[in-house]
């Protein structure tokens, strides 16, 4: 399972992209999946912070066959929640109902100065 560790800054939308692959570089085809990201202060804590999906825009698959998906945490959002680190992971949901992890890792919102 992949590690990603993310930095923000709450002064600016945060959006990437990524691509969902295997160690040889072969697209992981996205095809009728959705997409969960919760954000807690711990994992093992009952609240979440954000959760981004793609059903509510936090992710986006723009290229479902070869495994291109978007993040995007608005301004807004970065601003709710404090600055400090936060366990993630993200997860795929197949259209069979598998709950499959594709990474995990923190989130470290910082202070951005044109807040």
């Amino acid at each position: 399972m992949a590690i990603v560790n993310i930095t923000t800054q709450n002064d600016a939308d945060f959006i990437r992209q990524f691509a969902y692959q295997t160690v040889d570089l072969v697209p992981i085809d996205l095809t009728g999946n959705t997409l969960r990201m919760g954000i807690r202060t711990h994992a093992s804590d009952v609240d979440q912070h954000l959760l981004l999906t793609t059903e509510n825009g936090g992710l986006t698959i723009t290229d479902a066959p070869n495994g291109k998906f978007t993040l995007y945490i608005s301004k807004a959002q970065l601003e709710r929640i404090a600055t400090e680190t936060f366990d993630h992971s993200l997860i795929r949901i197949t259209p069979a109902d598998a709950h499959l992890r594709i990474w995990s890792g923190t989130l470290t919102n910082t202070s951005g100065p044109s807040r």
